[in-house]
C-alpha cells in the first residue's frame, strides 16, 4: 500500500471514530442521546429533536456552537457548559416558542443544582438564548447562567429550581437584549448585576421570588443616558450606586432596596442629572431591604456639585441616613424636589449645603425624622415652596443656618417654625415675609439688614396671621436671642406690621434691643415687644413712624435713643 493510501484511511478511520462517538446512545431508555465530553473547537450543529448528554466541563473555543429550536441537553452531575473562556466563541441557542430548546439535568430525579450551568465568558461574542429553559442548574455563589466579563441576548427563557442566583452577571457584563423571561424557584435572587447596567434589563421580565428577592444589585458606577425600568419586583442593592455623565431616568413604580451602608450618589465627578419622577398611583420607592427596618438603615441618597437640573417627584424615601446628615442631601447643586414622601429618617429628611437649593420644592411630607425635617443655608430660604407638610414635634421644623440673602424674594409662612442656628443677613432687594411665618432664633443670632447694599423688608402680617420672631429656646427666658438690626442700608420702605418680637435683647450693652437701628428709618404698626432683656426699639441716629404698638417687659425701657 502506498503512502497515499495510508493517509487516505487514516482519515477515514479519524471521521468513522468522530461519528461513532457522537452515534445515538440508547442509555438504557431508547431515548436515543449523544455524549458530548469533549470541548467543541469547531463549527458544531445540534439538531432538533435530538437529545445530547454533558458529561464534564464542556467547553466552546474558538467555534460556534449552534443549538437547534427543539433539542434538549442534559448534564450529568456537576457538568458544565463553557463559552468562549480562552477564544472567541458563540453560542446561538435560539428556540421557539413551539419548539424550545431545555437544559435540564440528566438525573432522574432532579434537584436544585444537579449540574453547575452555563458560563459566558469573556470570549464570548454575541451569543444569544432565546426560547430556552434552563433548570436544576447552578451552584453556591453563582448563577444557572453566568456572564463574565461579556454581553449576551437573553430573551424569552424559562429559568427555574435553581440553586442559587437563577442569572449572574459579573462586573463587566451586560446584555445586548433581555426582555421576557421568567425566574421562578431560585434559591437566592432570580438575577445579580452591576449598577453599571441594570439599563440592560428590558422589558416583560417575571421574577417569581418571595417578598425579600428581586433584583440583586451591587456597588458600581453606572454613566450614559440610560434608564432603570420598573420592575414586578424590587432593586435589592449592595454597596454604592453611583451615576456619573448622562442623565438617569427611572420609571414610575420603580422599588430600590438598600442594604445597611449603602448610598446613591449623583454627579460626584462628572456632570449627571437624576429624573426620577414618579405619579401619584406609580410612586418611586427608596427605603431599606432590612426585614424589620429602622430609622438609618441605609445612608441616603446625595447630588453632589455636578448634578444638574436632576428632579424627584412623587417618591418615596424611608429609614435612610446617618448621624449629621439627611435623608436626601444637596451638596451644592440645585434640584427640583417635589411632592415626595421622606420618613423615619435617621437626623435631618432633607440637607442642604450652603450653596445648594431648590428649582422647584412644593407638596413634600416630612414625618417621623430624627432631627428637623429640613436643614439649609439663609441664602436659599426663598426656594422652599408651598404645600409642604412637616410633621414633626414642638422644637422641629426647618432649621436655618447663617448666610446671606440678596434679591427680590419671599420668605413663606409654613405649618412649622423657622429655627435659625446663625445670624440671618439679608441685602440688595426686597425681602417679603408672609403673614403667619414664624422665626425661632437660638442664642447668639440675629437678623440683619441692609449693612452692605441697600435693601428693604416688609415683615406684614395680620390680625390673624402675625409674624414672630423669638427665641428656640425650650424655656425662654429675655436676651435669649439678640434682635433685629436695620443699618444704614437699609430702605426707609422697610415695614413691619402684626409682628410680634419677644425675649430678644441679648448682650451686655445699653442699646440692645429688639429692633436696633443706625441712621436709618422704618415703620412698625400693630406690633408687640415682650420679654426683652433690653429696649423694645432702640434709635442710634434712626426713626420710625407708626402707632398700634405695645411694649410690656423690657428692662430697659419701650423705646431708647442716643
Amino acid at each position: 500500500m502506498d503512502h497515499k493510501s495510508k493517509i487516505t484511511l487514516i482519515v477515514i478511520a479519524g471521521f468513522m471514530s468522530l461519528f461513532v462517538a457522537c452515534e445515538p446512545d440508547d442509555n438504557g431508555n431508547g431515548s436515543g442521546s449523544n455524549i458530548i465530553s469533549t470541548d467543541i473547537i469547531q463549527n458544531t450543529t445540534w439538531e432538533s429533536g435530538k437529545t445530547y448528554v454533558i458529561s464534564g466541563s464542556v467547553s466552546v473555543e474558538g467555534a460556534i456552537l449552534t443549538i437547534q429550536p427543539g433539542t434538549t441537553i442534559k448534564f450529568e452531575a456537576g457538568a458544565s457548559l463553557h463559552i468562549g473562556y480562552s477564544s472567541n466563541a458563540t453560542l446561538i441557542a435560539n428556540g421557539t416558542a413551539d419548539k424550545p430548546i431545555v437544559f435540564t439535568s440528566n438525573a432522574s430525579n432532579p434537584t436544585l443544582g444537579s449540574w453547575e450551568g452555563i458560563t459566558f465568558w469573556e470570549y464570548s461574542l454575541n451569543s444569544s438564548m432565546q426560547f430556552c429553559t434552563i433548570e436544576y442548574a447552578g451552584k453556591s455563589g453563582e448563577g444557572a447562567v453566568n456572564l463574565e466579563g461579556c454581553a449576551i441576548t437573553f430573551s424569552n427563557n424559562i429559568v427555574r429550581f435553581t440553586k442559587d442566583y437563577g442569572l449572574a452577571l459579573s462586573s463587566e457584563a451586560s446584555f445586548t437584549e433581555m426582555n421576557s423571561n421568567s425566574f421562578s424557584d431560585c434559591g437566592n435572587h432570580p438575577l445579580r448585576l452591576p449598577c453599571e447596567y441594570m439599563h440592560t434589563i428590558g422589558t416583560g421580565n417575571v421574577f417569581t421570588c418571595p417578598e425579600n428577592k428581586g433584583v440583586n444589585v451591587y456597588e458600581g458606577t453606572a454613566k450614559g443616558n440610560v434608564t432603570w425600568r420598573k420592575l414586578d419586583k424590587p432593586y435589592f442593592v449592595e454597596g454604592d450606586l453611583n451615576f456619573e455623565d448622562g442623565t438617569l431616568t427611572i420609571e414610575p413604580g420603580a422599588i430600590f432596596k438598600f442594604g445597611a451602608e449603602s448610598d446613591f450618589h449623583i454627579g460626584y465627578n462628572e456632570n449627571s442629572t437624576l429624573l426620577a419622577n414618579g405619579t401619584a398611583a406609580n410612586p418611586i420607592v427608596f427605603t431599606s431591604s432590612a426585614t424589620v427596618p429602622a430609622a438609618g438603615a441605609w445612608n441616603g441618597i446625595t447630588f453632589w456639585e455636578n448634578s444638574l437640573n436632576s428632579s424627584m417627584k412623587y417618591c418615596t424615601i424611608e429609614y435612610a441616613g446617618e448621624t449629621g446628615d439627611g435623608a436626601v442631601n444637596l451638596e451644592g447643586c440645585a434640584i427640583t424636589f417635589s411632592n415626595n414622601t421622606v420618613r423615619n429618617a435617621k437626623d435631618y429628611g432633607l440637607k442642604l449645603s450652603s450653596e445648594s437649593s431648590f428649582i422647584e420644592m412644593n407638596d413634600n411630607q416630612f414625618e417621623n425624622c430624627g432631627n428637623h425635617p429640613l436643614r439649609l443655608s439663609c441664602e436659599f430660604i426663598h426656594t422652599i415652596g408651598t404645600g409642604n407638610v412637616f410633621n414633626c414635634p414642638d422644637g422641629k421644623g426647618i432649621n436655618v443656618f447663617g448666610g446671606s440673602s440678596t434679591g427680590n424674594i419671599t420668605w413663606r409662612k409654613h405649618d412649622k417654625p423657622y429655627y435659625v442656628d446663625d445670624d440671618l443677613n439679608y441685602d440688595n432687594g426686597t425681602l417679603t415675609i408672609e403673614p403667619g411665618a414664624i422665626f425661632k432664633f437660638g442664642a447668639n443670632t440675629g437678623f440683619h439688614v441692609g449693612s452692605n447694599q441697600n435693601s428693604t423688608l416688609i415683615a406684614t402680617g395680620t390680625p390673624d396671621n402675625i409674624i414672630e420672631f423669638t427665641t428656640s429656646a425650650s424655656s425662654p427666658a429675655a436676651g435669649a436671642w439678640e434682635g433685629i438690626y436695620l443699618w444704614d442700608n437699609n430702605s426707609s420702605n422697610t415695614s413691619f406690621e402684626y409682628c410680634r418680637f419677644s425675649y430678644a435683647g441679648e448682650g451686655s450693652s445699653s442699646d440692645r434691643a429688639s429692633i436696633w437701628a443706625t441712621q436709618t428709618s422704618f415703620s412698625v404698626n400693630n406690633c408687640e415687644f415682650v420679654n426683652s432683656a433690653g429696649w423694645g426699639i432702640f434709635l442710634d441716629n434712626a426713626t420710625f413712624s407708626g402707632s398700634g404698638n405695645t411694649f410690656s417687659n423690657c428692662a430697659l425701657g419701650n423705646v431708647g435713643s442716643n
